[in-house]
């Protein structure tokens, strides 16, 4: 008698039996659970138990992939209700909101400092939030650019902490500030002392907030003075 070895039979979904929004949605929590570089049409087909040509019938490329999952994760940005009406707390409330959502979606800062993203979404964010700033006192010009001045900076912001202060603890990038310091003579570097333990704080909120109001503050006087 020959044993023979059985490969197990893998399940497929039934043919049709998945939308664009499934496998964009799935693609998303893959990048979110296991960062962008896990993410292939392979790893994605495996998730959603079909084919890599069944993701082909919902996704055209890889780009497209990518522009979809930004999309989509947008779409989970919650701002303040009611809006502030003063320009400039309304351009904090802005990046406050963002900042929420590239931190509970990290693979979306790669995305956007990768390629840009272009979508109906994008169209009503930006007419909502120049309208709001419109009411506010902002030309639609001014506002736009400003707009687009806390999105880049936020982004940066963004990508820039991940790395120092979320995938390890704000404590343990402070302390390679100070054990990194420690190697050198300290009266060499009498500034850096004085400020060293703020140092392992320049990738955290308190440092976002005070770019976010120095930004915020200087768009809103020249959207005023632009106004008039």
């Amino acid at each position: 008698m020959v044993n023979r070895l059985v490969k197990p039979r893998h399940r497929r979904r039934p043919r049709g039996s998945l939308t664009r929004q499934q496998v964009v949605q799935a693609a998303l929590q893959l990048a979110d659970q296991e960062g962008l570089d896990a993410l292939s049409m392979q790893t994605l087909a495996r998730r959603l138990e079909c084919g890599v040509m069944t993701i082909y019938g919902y996704i055209d490329n890889k780009e497209d992939l990518l522009d979809a999952i930004a999309l989509r994760g947008l779409a989970d940005l919650q701002l303040p209700r009611p809006l502030p009406s003063e320009p400039a707390a309304l351009l904090v409330a802005w990046g406050r909101a963002l900042r929420a959502t590239l931190i509970a979606h990290p693979s979306l800062p790669v995305i956007f400092l990768s390629q840009p993203v272009i979508g109906p979404g994008i169209f009503q964010g930006i007419e909502a939030l120049v309208g709001a700033l419109q009411r506010a006192g902002m030309r639609p010009q001014a506002g736009l650019h400003a707009i687009y001045a806390v999105i880049i900076y936020t982004t940066g912001f963004v990508a820039w902490e991940h790395p120092r202060t979320r995938q390890q603890m704000p404590a343990a990038y402070a302390a390679r500030w100070r054990q990194q310091f420690a190697m050198l003579p300290p009266a060499d570097f009498p500034l850096v002392t004085s400020v060293l333990d703020e140092l392992g704080s320049v990738a955290g909120e308190d440092q976002f907030e005070f770019g976010l109001a120095a930004l915020t503050d200087g768009l809103a006087r020249e959207g005023r003075s632009a106004a008039t």
